[in-house]
């Protein structure tokens, strides 16, 4: 359990980082100038596919592993309680809006920036790189409520 607890937190943490980061990007590539803003826009992808992805599909996976590991292990009725069942909830909804609809909208974002001259963003990359800051915006304040709830949840 201690390493499926440490693989948990290492998921979490390329998630938010990975996260903050490619958010912080996507957010300031808004005024750029076209040369550099596909570059930005390139290397935002990249990061979503390296270490958004991954973490978020670590932390999702390993946070089933510790749901079905606690409830075999006899604490299935503290995992019922208000926040932690929230937590678990507002987790996995995390995960799987990161997984179904950031990820292919990264993947989208990229061809359409491999397929297009640098200097001329079409409006569909525009559209991508919106969508996708919309989706990193959404999933990281929904995992950073699912940790709050988790800490609160957590008897001391």
């Amino acid at each position: 359990m201690t390493l499926v607890r440490f693989l948990h937190l290492i998921g979490l943490s390329l998630w938010l980082g990975g996260g903050l980061w490619g958010l912080v990007i996507l957010l300031g590539a808004r005024g750029e100038d076209p040369a550099p803003r596909g570059d930005h826009l390139a290397l935002a992808t990249r990061l979503y596919a390296w270490i958004v992805a991954p973490g978020a599909m670590l932390a999702t996976a390993s946070g089933l592993a510790l749901t079905m590991m606690a409830a075999s292990a006899g604490y299935g009725a503290r995992l019922g309680t208000a926040s932690l069942a929230a937590m678990q909830a507002i987790g996995l909804l995390a995960g799987v809006l990161e997984l179904f609809v950031g990820l292919p909208t990264a993947q989208r974002l990229g061809r359409v920036l491999a397929a297009s001259d640098p200097a001329e963003i079409p409006q569909a990359g525009e559209r991508f790189r919106s969508r996708l800051a919309g989706v990193l915006a959404t999933t990281l304040t929904l995992v950073v409520l699912s940790l709050y709830l988790g800490v609160a949840g957590t008897p001391h």
